[in-house]
Protein backbone atom coordinates (compact mmCIF):
# COMPACT_ATOMS: atom_id res chain seq x y z
CA UNK A 1 0.00 0.00 0.00
CA UNK A 2 2.23 2.69 -1.40
CA UNK A 3 -0.26 4.73 -2.60
CA UNK A 4 -2.07 4.22 0.65
CA UNK A 5 -0.39 3.37 3.76
CA UNK A 6 -2.56 2.78 6.43
CA UNK A 7 -1.08 4.75 9.16
CA UNK A 8 -2.42 2.76 11.92
CA UNK A 9 0.58 3.80 13.82
CA UNK A 10 -0.70 7.28 14.87
CA UNK A 11 -3.67 5.60 16.41
CA UNK A 12 -3.47 4.24 19.96
CA UNK A 13 -7.01 2.48 20.39
CA UNK A 14 -6.80 -0.38 23.55
CA UNK A 15 -7.00 -3.61 22.61
CA UNK A 16 -8.44 -4.52 25.49
CA UNK A 17 -11.00 -3.48 28.43
CA UNK A 18 -9.67 -3.31 31.79
CA UNK A 19 -12.10 -4.55 34.69
CA UNK A 20 -11.32 -3.32 37.99
CA UNK A 21 -12.81 -4.76 41.32
CA UNK A 22 -12.40 -1.60 43.31
CA UNK A 23 -13.40 1.67 41.75
CA UNK A 24 -10.40 3.77 43.14
CA UNK A 25 -8.48 1.34 40.72
CA UNK A 26 -9.87 2.21 37.90
CA UNK A 27 -7.05 4.34 36.54
CA UNK A 28 -7.50 6.67 33.49
CA UNK A 29 -4.33 6.84 31.27
CA UNK A 30 -4.61 10.41 29.70
CA UNK A 31 -2.51 9.28 26.74
CA UNK A 32 -5.02 6.78 25.33
CA UNK A 33 -8.97 7.39 24.29
CA UNK A 34 -11.29 5.07 26.32
CA UNK A 35 -13.84 3.23 24.50
CA UNK A 36 -16.79 5.15 26.31
CA UNK A 37 -15.20 7.91 24.77
CA UNK A 38 -14.21 6.64 21.40
CA UNK A 39 -16.34 6.20 18.47
CA UNK A 40 -17.78 9.42 18.49
CA UNK A 41 -17.53 10.62 14.79
CA UNK A 42 -17.26 9.59 11.07
CA UNK A 43 -12.88 9.52 11.55
CA UNK A 44 -13.19 7.86 14.79
CA UNK A 45 -14.87 4.96 13.00
CA UNK A 46 -12.29 4.96 9.98
CA UNK A 47 -9.44 5.07 12.41
CA UNK A 48 -10.52 2.43 14.60
CA UNK A 49 -10.86 -0.05 11.74
CA UNK A 50 -7.36 1.37 10.40
CA UNK A 51 -6.27 0.17 13.83
CA UNK A 52 -7.01 -3.61 13.00
CA UNK A 53 -4.94 -3.45 9.96
CA UNK A 54 -2.22 -3.00 12.06
CA UNK A 55 -1.34 -5.95 13.66
CA UNK A 56 -1.27 -7.67 9.95
CA UNK A 57 2.63 -6.13 10.12
CA UNK A 58 3.87 -7.44 13.75
CA UNK A 59 6.02 -10.22 15.01
CA UNK A 60 3.51 -12.90 15.36
CA UNK A 61 1.75 -12.37 11.45
CA UNK A 62 3.54 -11.36 8.48
CA UNK A 63 6.30 -9.20 9.81
CA UNK A 64 7.64 -12.40 10.86
CA UNK A 65 6.32 -15.80 12.76
CA UNK A 66 3.51 -16.43 10.20
CA UNK A 67 5.94 -17.08 7.08
CA UNK A 68 7.93 -18.89 8.99
CA UNK A 69 5.15 -21.29 10.50
CA UNK A 70 4.46 -22.19 6.84
CA UNK A 71 7.86 -22.39 5.12
CA UNK A 72 9.60 -23.98 8.00
CA UNK A 73 7.50 -27.25 8.34
CA UNK A 74 7.28 -27.72 4.78
CA UNK A 75 10.34 -29.51 2.93
CA UNK A 76 11.31 -26.08 0.90
CA UNK A 77 13.33 -24.70 3.71
CA UNK A 78 14.98 -26.42 6.51
CA UNK A 79 16.53 -25.00 9.66
CA UNK A 80 19.83 -24.06 10.44
CA UNK A 81 19.00 -21.30 13.89
CA UNK A 82 20.60 -21.17 16.84
CA UNK A 83 17.52 -20.04 18.44
CA UNK A 84 15.42 -23.40 19.25
CA UNK A 85 11.88 -21.94 18.50
CA UNK A 86 12.97 -22.00 14.92
CA UNK A 87 14.94 -25.18 14.88
CA UNK A 88 12.39 -27.08 17.06
CA UNK A 89 9.50 -25.35 15.46
CA UNK A 90 10.77 -26.61 11.91
CA UNK A 91 11.37 -29.97 13.25
CA UNK A 92 7.90 -30.61 15.02
CA UNK A 93 9.43 -30.98 18.30
CA UNK A 94 8.18 -27.21 19.53
CA UNK A 95 7.71 -26.94 23.26
CA UNK A 96 3.96 -25.66 24.61
CA UNK A 97 6.18 -24.13 27.02
CA UNK A 98 8.96 -22.00 24.42
CA UNK A 99 7.00 -18.65 25.28
CA UNK A 100 7.84 -17.69 21.63
CA UNK A 101 4.53 -20.25 20.57
CA UNK A 102 2.45 -17.88 21.76
CA UNK A 103 3.83 -14.83 20.19
CA UNK A 104 1.57 -15.86 16.82
CA UNK A 105 -1.09 -16.94 18.88
CA UNK A 106 -1.13 -13.41 21.07
CA UNK A 107 -1.18 -11.15 17.66
CA UNK A 108 -3.99 -13.09 15.92
CA UNK A 109 -6.10 -12.33 19.23
CA UNK A 110 -4.86 -8.47 18.86
CA UNK A 111 -6.18 -8.18 15.57
CA UNK A 112 -9.63 -10.56 16.71
CA UNK A 113 -9.90 -8.22 19.69
CA UNK A 114 -9.52 -4.99 17.60
CA UNK A 115 -12.05 -6.01 15.02
CA UNK A 116 -14.61 -7.37 17.22
CA UNK A 117 -14.86 -3.45 18.76
CA UNK A 118 -14.54 -2.09 15.16
CA UNK A 119 -17.76 -4.42 14.32
CA UNK A 120 -19.17 -3.91 17.39
CA UNK A 121 -18.94 0.09 17.81
CA UNK A 122 -19.24 1.22 14.19
CA UNK A 123 -22.65 0.74 13.57
CA UNK A 124 -23.48 3.10 16.22
CA UNK A 125 -21.14 5.99 15.00
CA UNK A 126 -22.82 9.01 13.95
CA UNK A 127 -22.57 10.74 10.91
CA UNK A 128 -20.76 8.30 9.01
CA UNK A 129 -21.96 8.47 5.40
CA UNK A 130 -24.03 4.70 5.63
CA UNK A 131 -22.05 3.48 2.03
CA UNK A 132 -18.76 4.17 3.90
CA UNK A 133 -20.23 2.25 7.25
CA UNK A 134 -20.70 -0.93 5.25
CA UNK A 135 -17.42 -0.58 3.65
CA UNK A 136 -15.99 -0.32 7.11
CA UNK A 137 -17.68 -3.01 8.56
CA UNK A 138 -16.88 -5.63 5.87
CA UNK A 139 -13.21 -4.47 5.84
CA UNK A 140 -13.68 -5.79 9.75
CA UNK A 141 -15.71 -8.51 8.52
CA UNK A 142 -12.84 -9.96 6.18
CA UNK A 143 -9.35 -9.37 8.83
CA UNK A 144 -11.41 -11.28 11.26
CA UNK A 145 -12.21 -13.83 9.15
CA UNK A 146 -8.73 -14.32 7.77
CA UNK A 147 -7.00 -14.48 11.74
CA UNK A 148 -9.53 -16.87 12.33
CA UNK A 149 -8.24 -18.80 8.91
CA UNK A 150 -4.67 -18.83 10.40
CA UNK A 151 -4.94 -18.90 13.56
CA UNK A 152 -7.27 -22.28 13.46
CA UNK A 153 -4.86 -24.00 10.75
CA UNK A 154 -1.90 -23.06 12.57
CA UNK A 155 -3.59 -23.92 16.35
CA UNK A 156 -6.96 -26.00 15.17
CA UNK A 157 -9.16 -25.81 18.46
CA UNK A 158 -8.62 -21.96 18.87
CA UNK A 159 -11.44 -20.39 21.04
CA UNK A 160 -14.22 -18.40 19.50
CA UNK A 161 -14.26 -14.53 20.40
CA UNK A 162 -16.63 -12.92 18.89
CA UNK A 163 -17.79 -10.46 21.28
CA UNK A 164 -15.89 -7.57 23.38
CA UNK A 165 -15.21 -8.64 26.77
CA UNK A 166 -17.94 -7.28 29.63
CA UNK A 167 -17.00 -9.19 32.20
CA UNK A 168 -14.53 -10.65 34.09
CA UNK A 169 -15.16 -14.18 32.60
CA UNK A 170 -15.22 -12.87 29.85
CA UNK A 171 -11.49 -12.91 29.88
CA UNK A 172 -11.41 -16.66 30.06
CA UNK A 173 -12.95 -17.95 26.95
CA UNK A 174 -13.53 -21.68 26.08
CA UNK A 175 -12.46 -23.54 23.31
CA UNK A 176 -13.71 -27.02 24.94
CA UNK A 177 -15.98 -28.47 22.31
CA UNK A 178 -14.69 -25.99 19.36
CA UNK A 179 -13.54 -27.74 16.29
CA UNK A 180 -11.76 -26.40 13.27
CA UNK A 181 -15.53 -27.13 11.62
CA UNK A 182 -16.80 -24.46 14.31
CA UNK A 183 -14.26 -21.73 13.33
CA UNK A 184 -14.62 -22.33 9.67
CA UNK A 185 -18.02 -22.02 9.84
CA UNK A 186 -17.35 -18.19 11.68
CA UNK A 187 -14.83 -17.33 8.82
CA UNK A 188 -17.69 -18.30 6.49
CA UNK A 189 -19.93 -15.94 8.05
CA UNK A 190 -17.64 -13.08 8.04
CA UNK A 191 -16.45 -13.22 4.53
CA UNK A 192 -20.02 -13.60 3.23
CA UNK A 193 -20.84 -10.02 5.20
CA UNK A 194 -17.73 -8.90 3.69
CA UNK A 195 -18.54 -9.94 -0.35
CA UNK A 196 -21.83 -7.86 0.29
CA UNK A 197 -20.20 -5.24 1.59
CA UNK A 198 -16.49 -4.16 -0.14
CA UNK A 199 -15.81 -3.08 -3.53
CA UNK A 200 -14.05 -4.16 -6.71
CA UNK A 201 -11.99 -1.25 -5.71
CA UNK A 202 -11.34 2.12 -4.30
CA UNK A 203 -11.45 4.15 -7.04
CA UNK A 204 -15.27 4.58 -7.67
CA UNK A 205 -16.11 5.26 -3.95
CA UNK A 206 -16.86 8.49 -2.54
CA UNK A 207 -15.59 8.95 0.56
CA UNK A 208 -12.16 9.49 2.63
CA UNK A 209 -11.65 6.11 1.35
CA UNK A 210 -11.59 7.32 -2.59
CA UNK A 211 -8.98 5.82 -4.61
CA UNK A 212 -7.27 4.30 -1.85
CA UNK A 213 -4.93 0.87 -2.23
CA UNK A 214 -4.33 -1.79 0.25
CA UNK A 215 -8.06 -1.48 1.88
CA UNK A 216 -9.51 -5.59 1.71
CA UNK A 217 -11.78 -5.71 -1.59
CA UNK A 218 -14.81 -7.85 -2.53
CA UNK A 219 -11.70 -9.70 -4.91
CA UNK A 220 -9.79 -10.54 -1.65
CA UNK A 221 -13.21 -11.43 0.06
CA UNK A 222 -14.02 -13.93 -2.61
CA UNK A 223 -10.46 -15.22 -2.79
CA UNK A 224 -10.73 -15.96 0.98
CA UNK A 225 -13.63 -18.00 0.52
CA UNK A 226 -12.40 -19.66 -2.12
CA UNK A 227 -9.45 -20.86 -0.62
CA UNK A 228 -11.79 -21.67 2.50
CA UNK A 229 -14.24 -23.88 0.46
CA UNK A 230 -11.07 -25.49 -0.92
CA UNK A 231 -9.59 -26.49 2.52
CA UNK A 232 -12.63 -27.81 3.53
CA UNK A 233 -12.02 -30.13 0.40
CA UNK A 234 -15.73 -28.86 -1.41
CA UNK A 235 -14.18 -27.77 -4.64
CA UNK A 236 -17.23 -27.34 -6.17
CA UNK A 237 -18.58 -24.73 -3.93
CA UNK A 238 -14.70 -22.89 -3.88
CA UNK A 239 -15.45 -22.91 -7.92
CA UNK A 240 -17.54 -19.64 -8.05
CA UNK A 241 -15.86 -17.87 -5.62
CA UNK A 242 -12.29 -17.94 -8.11
CA UNK A 243 -14.54 -17.71 -10.74
CA UNK A 244 -15.81 -14.23 -9.51
CA UNK A 245 -11.95 -13.24 -8.89
CA UNK A 246 -10.58 -14.36 -12.15
CA UNK A 247 -13.73 -12.56 -14.03
CA UNK A 248 -13.46 -9.47 -12.32
CA UNK A 249 -11.28 -7.66 -14.92
CA UNK A 250 -9.57 -6.98 -11.62
CA UNK A 251 -6.48 -8.88 -11.90
CA UNK A 252 -3.97 -10.17 -14.01
CA UNK A 253 -0.30 -11.98 -13.82
CA UNK A 254 2.14 -9.27 -13.81
CA UNK A 255 4.75 -9.78 -16.67
CA UNK A 256 8.18 -9.84 -14.32
CA UNK A 257 7.72 -12.49 -11.40
CA UNK A 258 10.96 -10.56 -9.77
CA UNK A 259 8.97 -7.64 -9.23
CA UNK A 260 6.46 -9.12 -6.72
CA UNK A 261 9.32 -9.46 -4.37
CA UNK A 262 10.75 -5.89 -4.20
CA UNK A 263 10.78 -2.86 -1.80
CA UNK A 264 11.18 -0.60 -4.89
CA UNK A 265 7.06 1.30 -4.56
CA UNK A 266 6.85 1.91 -8.36
CA UNK A 267 7.49 -1.60 -8.95
CA UNK A 268 4.90 -2.94 -6.42
CA UNK A 269 2.56 -0.24 -7.26
CA UNK A 270 2.56 -1.83 -10.81
CA UNK A 271 2.00 -5.28 -9.94
CA UNK A 272 -1.27 -6.35 -11.76
CA UNK A 273 -1.40 -9.74 -9.31
CA UNK A 274 -1.52 -8.37 -5.79
CA UNK A 275 -4.68 -9.35 -4.25
CA UNK A 276 -4.40 -8.63 -0.68
CA UNK A 277 -1.19 -7.86 0.97
CA UNK A 278 0.79 -6.78 4.38
CA UNK A 279 2.32 -3.42 3.91
CA UNK A 280 5.91 -2.81 4.99
CA UNK A 281 7.86 0.43 4.26
CA UNK A 282 11.35 1.22 4.63
CA UNK A 283 11.07 4.01 7.29
CA UNK A 284 14.34 3.94 9.59
CA UNK A 285 12.68 4.89 12.61
CA UNK A 286 13.60 3.93 15.81
CA UNK A 287 11.43 1.57 17.08
CA UNK A 288 10.84 -2.08 15.69
CA UNK A 289 7.15 -3.50 14.83
CA UNK A 290 7.69 -5.94 16.80
CA UNK A 291 4.34 -5.94 18.40
CA UNK A 292 2.45 -3.70 21.18
CA UNK A 293 0.84 -0.54 21.19
CA UNK A 294 1.88 1.18 18.01
CA UNK A 295 3.69 4.54 18.39
CA UNK A 296 4.84 7.56 16.09
CA UNK A 297 8.15 5.56 16.26
CA UNK A 298 7.32 2.52 14.93
CA UNK A 299 9.24 1.54 11.80
CA UNK A 300 6.83 -1.26 9.74
CA UNK A 301 10.33 -3.00 8.34
CA UNK A 302 10.07 -6.86 7.18
CA UNK A 303 11.67 -9.13 9.21
CA UNK A 304 11.56 -11.98 6.94
CA UNK A 305 14.28 -9.99 5.22
CA UNK A 306 16.92 -11.09 7.84
CA UNK A 307 15.85 -14.24 9.33
CA UNK A 308 15.94 -15.64 6.12
CA UNK A 309 18.85 -13.93 4.43
CA UNK A 310 22.35 -15.64 4.20
CA UNK A 311 23.97 -12.64 4.88
CA UNK A 312 22.17 -11.93 7.88
CA UNK A 313 20.80 -14.17 10.24
CA UNK A 314 20.67 -16.89 7.86
CA UNK A 315 18.03 -18.50 10.09
CA UNK A 316 16.84 -20.73 7.13
CA UNK A 317 18.55 -21.95 4.17
CA UNK A 318 16.23 -23.94 0.92
CA UNK A 319 16.28 -27.63 0.61
CA UNK A 320 17.95 -29.42 -2.29
CA UNK A 321 14.08 -30.85 -3.07
CA UNK A 322 13.56 -27.11 -3.87
CA UNK A 323 16.58 -26.27 -5.91
CA UNK A 324 15.78 -29.58 -7.84
CA UNK A 325 12.40 -28.33 -8.51
CA UNK A 326 12.78 -25.25 -9.71
CA UNK A 327 15.52 -26.43 -12.19
CA UNK A 328 13.77 -28.74 -13.76
CA UNK A 329 12.41 -27.26 -16.56
CA UNK A 330 13.92 -24.71 -18.59
CA UNK A 331 12.10 -21.82 -20.69
CA UNK A 332 11.18 -21.87 -24.24
CA UNK A 333 14.47 -20.13 -24.99
CA UNK A 334 16.98 -22.07 -23.17
CA UNK A 335 17.09 -20.31 -20.06
CA UNK A 336 16.75 -20.94 -16.21
CA UNK A 337 12.93 -20.46 -15.23
CA UNK A 338 13.02 -16.73 -14.05
CA UNK A 339 11.17 -17.82 -11.18
CA UNK A 340 14.22 -19.78 -9.30
CA UNK A 341 17.08 -16.36 -9.56
CA UNK A 342 13.51 -15.05 -7.60
CA UNK A 343 13.20 -17.82 -4.93
CA UNK A 344 17.01 -18.73 -4.70
CA UNK A 345 20.43 -16.82 -4.34
CA UNK A 346 23.29 -19.05 -6.01
CA UNK A 347 26.82 -18.17 -7.56
CA UNK A 348 26.42 -19.69 -11.07
CA UNK A 349 28.62 -17.79 -13.36
CA UNK A 350 27.57 -19.87 -16.53
CA UNK A 351 23.66 -19.16 -15.71
CA UNK A 352 24.96 -14.81 -15.09
CA UNK A 353 23.72 -15.54 -11.62
CA UNK A 354 27.11 -13.35 -10.33
CA UNK A 355 25.78 -11.12 -7.20
CA UNK A 356 24.47 -11.17 -3.85
CA UNK A 357 22.68 -7.80 -2.04
CA UNK A 358 23.40 -5.35 -5.21
CA UNK A 359 27.05 -6.46 -5.26
CA UNK A 360 29.44 -8.79 -6.36
CA UNK A 361 28.90 -12.44 -4.53
CA UNK A 362 30.29 -12.75 -1.78
CA UNK A 363 28.93 -15.80 0.15
CA UNK A 364 30.07 -19.15 0.16
CA UNK A 365 29.82 -19.70 -3.36
CA UNK A 366 29.24 -23.41 -2.79
CA UNK A 367 26.26 -23.25 -1.39
CA UNK A 368 22.60 -21.62 -2.16
CA UNK A 369 20.55 -19.31 0.32
CA UNK A 370 16.82 -18.20 0.31
CA UNK A 371 16.42 -14.78 -1.95
CA UNK A 372 12.71 -14.37 -2.00
CA UNK A 373 11.21 -11.71 0.39
CA UNK A 374 15.28 -11.18 0.97
CA UNK A 375 16.99 -8.35 -0.68
CA UNK A 376 19.06 -10.82 -2.04
CA UNK A 377 18.75 -9.49 -5.60
CA UNK A 378 18.78 -5.29 -4.95
CA UNK A 379 20.86 -5.08 -1.86
CA UNK A 380 19.95 -2.43 1.46
CA UNK A 381 19.34 -3.04 5.00
CA UNK A 382 17.28 -5.77 5.64
CA UNK A 383 16.01 -4.05 9.53
CA UNK A 384 14.47 -1.59 6.98
CA UNK A 385 12.67 -4.06 4.38
CA UNK A 386 9.80 -3.27 2.79
CA UNK A 387 8.82 -5.99 0.69
CA UNK A 388 5.25 -6.09 1.06
CA UNK A 389 4.32 -10.06 2.04
CA UNK A 390 1.59 -11.25 -0.20
CA UNK A 391 -1.37 -13.03 1.80
CA UNK A 392 -3.31 -13.04 -1.70
CA UNK A 393 -2.42 -13.06 -5.34
CA UNK A 394 -3.45 -14.08 -8.80
CA UNK A 395 -1.42 -16.91 -9.54
CA UNK A 396 -2.05 -18.70 -6.57
CA UNK A 397 -5.78 -17.99 -6.93
CA UNK A 398 -5.54 -19.59 -10.68
CA UNK A 399 -3.93 -22.53 -9.48
CA UNK A 400 -5.97 -23.46 -6.49
CA UNK A 401 -8.57 -22.63 -9.48
CA UNK A 402 -7.45 -25.54 -11.78
CA UNK A 403 -7.21 -27.80 -8.43
CA UNK A 404 -11.57 -27.26 -7.55
CA UNK A 405 -11.33 -28.14 -11.86
CA UNK A 406 -9.52 -30.99 -11.95
CA UNK A 407 -11.31 -32.68 -8.78
CA UNK A 408 -14.94 -31.98 -10.40
CA UNK A 409 -13.74 -33.65 -13.72
CA UNK A 410 -12.87 -30.78 -15.59
CA UNK A 411 -8.94 -31.56 -16.48
CA UNK A 412 -8.81 -29.63 -19.65
CA UNK A 413 -9.99 -26.21 -17.55
CA UNK A 414 -7.14 -27.06 -14.96
CA UNK A 415 -4.97 -27.76 -17.29
CA UNK A 416 -5.55 -23.84 -19.25
CA UNK A 417 -5.66 -22.37 -15.95
CA UNK A 418 -1.73 -23.89 -14.82
CA UNK A 419 -0.54 -23.22 -18.51
CA UNK A 420 -1.34 -19.62 -17.89
CA UNK A 421 1.14 -19.08 -14.59
CA UNK A 422 3.74 -21.23 -16.51
CA UNK A 423 3.33 -19.25 -19.62
CA UNK A 424 4.24 -16.05 -17.62
CA UNK A 425 7.58 -17.69 -16.70
CA UNK A 426 8.32 -18.32 -20.25
CA UNK A 427 7.81 -22.61 -20.00
CA UNK A 428 7.04 -24.78 -22.80
CA UNK A 429 3.20 -25.64 -23.60
CA UNK A 430 2.22 -28.24 -21.77
CA UNK A 431 -1.89 -27.84 -21.74
CA UNK A 432 -2.74 -30.21 -23.53
CA UNK A 433 -0.28 -33.15 -22.02
CA UNK A 434 -1.73 -31.79 -18.63
CA UNK A 435 -5.42 -32.21 -19.90
CA UNK A 436 -4.94 -35.77 -20.99
CA UNK A 437 -3.65 -36.92 -17.50
CA UNK A 438 -5.70 -38.41 -14.93
CA UNK A 439 -6.69 -37.04 -11.34
CA UNK A 440 -3.75 -38.62 -9.21
CA UNK A 441 -1.18 -37.50 -12.40
CA UNK A 442 -2.52 -33.73 -12.19
CA UNK A 443 -2.30 -33.81 -8.48
CA UNK A 444 1.11 -34.81 -8.70
CA UNK A 445 2.10 -31.94 -11.32
CA UNK A 446 0.09 -29.20 -9.78
CA UNK A 447 1.87 -30.14 -6.57
CA UNK A 448 5.41 -29.54 -8.77
CA UNK A 449 3.67 -26.35 -10.39
CA UNK A 450 2.59 -24.88 -6.78
CA UNK A 451 6.55 -25.36 -5.65
CA UNK A 452 8.15 -23.56 -8.45
CA UNK A 453 5.74 -20.29 -8.29
CA UNK A 454 4.57 -20.16 -4.87
CA UNK A 455 7.96 -21.56 -3.24
CA UNK A 456 8.75 -19.43 0.46
CA UNK A 457 5.51 -17.83 0.67
CA UNK A 458 4.39 -19.89 3.67
CA UNK A 459 2.23 -21.56 1.58
CA UNK A 460 3.72 -25.49 0.81
CA UNK A 461 2.73 -26.89 4.70
CA UNK A 462 -0.33 -26.21 4.17
CA UNK A 463 -0.75 -28.12 1.14
CA UNK A 464 0.99 -30.75 2.46
CA UNK A 465 -1.25 -30.72 5.24
CA UNK A 466 -4.56 -30.15 3.52
CA UNK A 467 -3.61 -32.68 1.08
CA UNK A 468 -2.96 -35.48 3.45
CA UNK A 469 0.67 -36.19 2.82
CA UNK A 470 1.38 -36.23 6.87
CA UNK A 471 -1.11 -39.55 6.95
CA UNK A 472 0.24 -41.20 4.05
CA UNK A 473 3.33 -43.33 4.51
CA UNK A 474 4.38 -43.50 0.80
CA UNK A 475 3.91 -39.70 0.61
CA UNK A 476 5.46 -39.04 4.20
CA UNK A 477 8.52 -40.83 3.33
CA UNK A 478 9.18 -38.91 0.07
CA UNK A 479 8.89 -35.67 2.91
CA UNK A 480 11.42 -37.35 4.53
CA UNK A 481 13.79 -37.74 1.65
CA UNK A 482 13.22 -33.64 0.56
CA UNK A 483 13.85 -32.55 4.46
CA UNK A 484 14.74 -34.55 7.17
CA UNK A 485 13.68 -32.36 9.82
CA UNK A 486 10.14 -34.43 8.88
CA UNK A 487 12.25 -37.58 10.41
CA UNK A 488 10.62 -36.30 14.07
CA UNK A 489 7.05 -35.90 12.81
CA UNK A 490 4.90 -37.75 14.59
CA UNK A 491 0.97 -37.65 14.41
CA UNK A 492 -0.48 -35.24 16.75
CA UNK A 493 2.32 -32.55 15.84
CA UNK A 494 0.44 -31.09 12.68
CA UNK A 495 -0.30 -28.20 14.54
CA UNK A 496 1.54 -25.67 16.67
CA UNK A 497 0.98 -26.45 20.43
CA UNK A 498 -1.27 -23.76 22.25
CA UNK A 499 1.43 -21.92 24.47
CA UNK A 500 1.31 -23.37 27.91
CA UNK A 501 1.39 -19.79 29.71
CA UNK A 502 -2.04 -19.27 28.21
CA UNK A 503 -3.08 -22.68 29.14
CA UNK A 504 -2.01 -21.74 32.83
CA UNK A 505 -3.45 -18.46 33.02
CA UNK A 506 -7.19 -19.75 31.55
CA UNK A 507 -8.65 -22.56 33.24
CA UNK A 508 -11.45 -22.84 30.45
CA UNK A 509 -8.73 -23.22 27.72
CA UNK A 510 -7.85 -27.21 26.38
CA UNK A 511 -4.56 -27.49 24.94
CA UNK A 512 -4.38 -29.07 21.32
CA UNK A 513 -2.61 -32.42 19.76
CA UNK A 514 0.36 -30.95 19.98
CA UNK A 515 0.16 -30.18 23.56
CA UNK A 516 -0.35 -33.82 24.38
Amino acid sequence: MKTYTLKVLLLAISATIFIGCEDELDIINPNRSGVDSYYSNQAEAIAAVDAVYNPLIIDGLYNRMTPVLGDGRGDEAKSRSPWAFLSQTSNFTIPATDDAVGWCYEGYYILISRANQAIERVPEVPEVEENLRARLLGQAHFLRALAYFNATNIFDNVPLVLEVPKSQEDFYPSNQGVTQATIYAQVEADLNVAIASLPVNYDLVSGPDAGQVGRATKGAAQALMGKLKLYQGDYSAAIPFFDAVINSGEYSLHSNYQDLFTQDPTRENANTGRIFWAEFTQSQNADFNWGGDPTVNWRQFSAVAPTYSGADFYDFFPTEFLFNELREERTIDGQLDPRFAATILSFEPEEGLTQSYGTDFFLDPSNYYIAKYTLANEGGDPFTSGINYHILRYADVLLMQAENLANTGNMPGAASLVQQVRDRANLPDREAEFAALNLTQFMDQLAHERITELAIEGLRYYDIKRWGWLNDATKLAELKANDDEFNTFVPGREYQPIVQGELDRNPNLVGNSANQ
